[in-house]
């Protein structure tokens, strides 16, 4: 479970900055390099123009090789049909030629988005962290991050297993993201200041320590616990 709670929040995060340049020079979507890049930047220069070809270049991002990469998908297009309301009709007649695991994600984006959007969304997971990244990057909305930033208190939990990844990849997406984005950077800045003691001392770790120690760290107390016989 932790391999694949780990790989489903990184999705859409940063491989390269070199994807990201790449996907605003281009004006085609056709490597995973291309359609990652384009999710990742497109707060910074929104292009409902292309959505249609971005849902036609799903089939080669390999975005979703899982079920588990669905979620920052979702919050991805439910805050893009949310803003483009009267673009839809069009949109639908992309999703309509994708297969049935795309088509059901992007069902589920466009009912997110009829309900009031991810921050809407009630609930400690890191499904609906990976939500939120998906709608930051949609959007660049601080409230997204603030939304991650609130699961931080979960990062100290030892008795459920679920809360405890709900803290454990809000920290380890924060710390990684925080590098790779200004306005993540600056969200978490803001949001430390009336967070509580636990959550600004976890804020002052992830955005000093290096991200691959949190991950290590994150993986030592999940074999601890399962090694206690306490999760599964």
């Amino acid at each position: 479970m932790y391999k694949r709670v780990i790989q489903a929040v990184a999705i859409l995060l940063v491989a390269a900055t070199g994807s990201v340049v790449t996907a605003q020079n281009s004006l085609e979507l056709k490597t995973p390099g291309e359609v990652n890049g384009f999710m990742q930047s497109y707060y910074l220069h929104p292009q409902p123009d292309r959505i249609g070809a971005l849902i036609d270049a799903l089939p080669v991002s390999g975005i979703l090789k899982s079920p588990s990469s669905a979620p920052p998908l979702i919050g991805f297009f439910s805050e893009i049909f949310a803003a483009n309301a009267n673009r839809l009709p069009e949109w639908q007649t992309h999703i309509a030629k994708q297969d049935d695991q795309k088509k059901a994600v992007l069902d589920q984006a466009l009912k997110v988005s009829k309900s009031g959007g991810v921050l809407n969304s009630s609930g400690h997971s890191a499904q609906l962290n990976d939500a939120c990244w998906g709608a930051f990057f949609a959007t660049g909305n601080p409230k997204f991050v603030d939304k991650v930033v609130d699961q931080l208190r979960y990062f100290d939990e030892r008795s459920d297993e679920a809360l405890f990844f709900s803290g454990a990849t809000a920290m380890w997406s924060l710390a990684t993201n925080s590098r790779t984005y200004t306005a993540v950077r600056s969200a978490i800045d803001s949001a430390k200041i009336n967070a509580d003691k636990r959550t600004q001392d976890l804020i002052v770790e992830l955005l000093s320590d290096d991200p691959a120690r949190i991950k290590q760290q994150i993986a030592e107390v999940v074999r601890t616990q399962r090694d206690a016989g306490k999760w599964k």
